[in-house]
C-alpha cells in the first residue's frame, strides 16, 4: 500500500463505468463527480465486472484510475474481503464513507467495519429507491429480517440517509419510522446537448432493465386494449429471465395490430439519439426514487406516459406527458392512444416542451447546493 492519500468521499459502488446495465446509480454517481468533482475529490471503489458477471479486462486491478472527474479503484471478488477493505479506505485517507445501497454486502462491510472501530468516517447511505414499494416486497420477508438484524447490531447509528425527493423521504419512513437524519439532496441530471434531434418516426418505447418491478407486463396488458395499430420497442438488460419468459407469453397473446419487439441493450450513447425516434415513453415503473431515464426521454424530446410511483408529477400540466395511477390501466391505454394518435406538428410542438422541461431541469441551482449540504453538513454526534 502507498501512504495514506487525501480524498474527500470514499463512494462505495457495486458496479461503475463502463456499466451501463447495473441501471440508475452509475449513471447518479456519474452526474454528482462531474458537478462536484472540481471541488471535492472523489475516489469510487467498485467491482472490476458488470452485474452480469462480464470481468473489465482492461482495468487494472487495484490500481487508481481517473474516469471523469472521480478517482475509480476496480477489484476483483477476491480483494473484497474485510482486511482489504480496511486497508482500501484507510489508504483514501477520506472522512466521509458514501455508500449507494443498503442491501449490498459490500455496504455490509463498510457498515461492519465502522461498527468494530477499524474505520472512522461519517457514513452517508443512499438506498437508491431499495425501499419504494415494489422494489422492498420482492423478496420481502428476507429483506425485511436483514433490515432488523443490521439495526439491531447497531450498523446504523449515527449515519445519515440521503433520499432524493420527499417522495422517497416519505417511502423510507413507512420501513423505517420518524427519523431525524434524512437529507434530500436530488440526483444531478445534466444532458450532453441541447439542440433539437428529435424525429418522432416510431411509436412507443420501452428503455429499462427487465424485472418485475419495472412492469414492463403492465404495459403490454395495456397495450392489449388498445383500439389502433401500434408499435412497442423494448430496450434494457433482461435481468430476471424467468420475469422476461412471462412479458414473451403476453406479447404472444396481443392482436395483431399491436406488435412488440426486444431491440437489446443500448451503450449510454445510444440512449437519446434512440429516445428521439419515438412518439412516447412507455414507462408504468412499480416504483423510482429518481429514474435519470426519464428526464434523458425528455432531453430527446419524447413525452413520457409515467406512473404516479415516482417523484415526477406535473407532466401533465407543463404538457410533457402523463403520471397515471397504475390502479387505473385504461388511463395508459387512452394517454397511448392520444399520444401515438398526435401529428407531426404536434409532435414537433410537444418534442419543444419536452427538452425546455429537461433543460430547466439541469439548470436547478438547489440541486448543487443541496448535493454540497449533503457532505459539508456537520454530523450530529452520537454514540456508535
Amino acid at each position: 500500500m502507498t501512504p495514506q492519500l487525501n480524498y474527500d468521499v470514499l463512494v462505495i459502488l457495486d458496479y461503475y463505468l463502463p456499466s451501463r446495465k447495473a441501471g440508475g446509480p452509475v449513471t447518479t454517481i456519474v452526474n454528482l463527480t462531474e458537478l462536484l468533482g472540481d471541488e471535492m475529490r472523489f475516489l469510487i471503489l467498485t467491482r472490476r465486472r458488470d452485474i452480469d458477471g462480464k470481468v473489465y479486462d482492461h482495468m487494472p486491478a487495484g490500481r487508481i484510475m481517473r474516469v471523469g472527474k472521480a478517482d475509480v479503484i476496480y477489484l476483483d471478488d477476491s480483494k473484497l474481503t474485510l482486511r482489504d477493505l480496511t486497508q482500501y479506505a484507510q489508504l483514501s485517507g477520506a472522512t466521509t464513507l458514501y455508500l449507494n445501497s443498503f442491501f449490498s454486502p459490500l455496504s455490509f462491510s463498510f457498515l461492519l467495519l465502522r461498527r468494530l472501530g477499524q474505520i472512522k468516517m461519517d457514513v452517508i447511505l443512499a438506498p437508491r429507491g431499495e425501499f419504494s414499494r415494489a422494489a422492498y416486497v420482492l423478496k420481502g420477508a428476507k429483506k425485511e429480517l436483514y433490515r432488523q438484524l443490521v439495526d439491531r447490531m447497531g450498523l446504523l447509528r449515527g449515519l445519515r440517509w440521503q433520499v432524493s425527493s420527499a417522495y422517497e423521504a416519505q417511502e423510507l419512513k413507512q420501513i423505517l419510522g420518524e427519523r431525524n437524519d434524512v437529507m434530500v439532496a436530488p440526483d444531478p441530471f445534466s444532458v450532453s446537448q441541447s439542440h433539437k434531434t428529435w424525429t418522432h418516426d416510431r411509436d412507443l418505447i420501452y428503455l429499462s432493465r427487465i424485472c418485475r418491478n419495472k412492469n414492463l407486463h403492465y404495459a403490454l396488458q395495456c397495450l392489449a386494449k388498445v383500439r389502433f395499430p401500434v408499435s412497442l420497442d423494448i430496450y434494457g438488460p433482461i435481468e430476471d429471465t424467468s420475469y422476461w419468459e412471462e412479458c414473451q407469453a403476453h406479447i404472444k397473446t396481443l392482436p395483431s395490430h399491436v406488435q412488440v419487439q426486444y431491440c437489446g441493450v443500448l451503450a449510454h450513447e445510444q440512449v437519446r439519439t434512440t429516445f428521439s425516434h419515438y412518439g412516447a415513453f412507455l414507462f408504468p415503473t412499480g416504483g423510482e426514487n429518481y429514474g435519470h431515464v426519464i428526464p434523458e426521454a425528455l432531453s430527446a424530446g419524447t413525452p413520457v406516459i409515467l406512473s404516479d410511483r415516482t417523484p415526477w408529477r406535473d407532466f401533465e400540466e407543463a404538457g410533457v406527458g402523463y403520471v397515471l395511477p397504475l390502479e387505473a390501466p385504461e388511463s395508459f391505454v387512452a394517454a397511448v392512444e392520444v399520444l401515438v394518435g398526435h401529428s407531426p406538428q404536434e409532435r414537433e410542438a410537444i418534442g419543444a416542451r419536452c427538452q425546455a422541461y429537461a433543460q430547466a431541469i439541469e439548470q436547478q441551482p438547489q440541486v448543487r447546493q443541496q448535493n454540497i449540504a449533503l457532505f459539508t453538513q456537520p454530523f450530529k454526534r452520537g454514540q456508535l
